[in-house]
């Protein structure tokens, strides 16, 4: 049975949204680990039983780590779907960072923040004229975010 284009392209968008929704658990489990490697190394090296710990530079090192891999998938030859699902990973993260970060801040400001970044990715994705399942992953993960920022829920 051959699916239709609408059919195969409703298939492929679940499939980056699904794929999406695992990266993005698999993400805040490599966040936890990345945050326990850098929490004993500090304490390796400080000697003390419960060391100054800047909560800061986990996610410095998190976001470094994420935007290193990126770089070395989106420029492979995986398939366009296998990257356009990837590419919800650390735009999510990018996202969530963000959020964390002007968390205090009136919700318009990691809102527009956001979209900054979400319109910086549209904009470099039209320019490389790049298939329609990038601006999906993309329009996907920026849904996704503003709902989570919307709706209170608290990550």
């Amino acid at each position: 049975m051959k699916l239709k284009t609408w059919q195969r392209n409703v298939l492929l968008g679940a499939v980056i949204a699904a794929g999406g929704f695992l990266l993005f658990n698999l993400a805040f489990l490599f966040a936890a680990l990345t945050m326990q490697v850098c929490r004993r190394i500090i304490l390796l090296f400080s000697g003390s039983a419960e060391p100054e710990f800047n909560p800061m530079l986990w996610r410095y090192v998190f976001a470094i780590l994420i935007l290193l891999i990126s770089w070395f998938v989106l420029r492979s030859k995986l398939p366009i779907l296998v990257k356009a699902t990837y590419l919800t990973m650390p735009l999510m993260v990018l996202l969530v960072m963000v959020g964390i970060q002007f968390y205090a801040q009136p919700q318009w400001v990691p809102i527009a923040l956001g979209g900054i970044i979400v319109a910086a990715v549209l904009a470099y994705l039209y320019q490389k004229k790049l298939a329609w399942q990038y601006y999906f992953a993309a329009l996907y993960t920026a849904a996704l975010a503003l709902y989570i920022v919307l709706a209170g829920i608290d990550i």
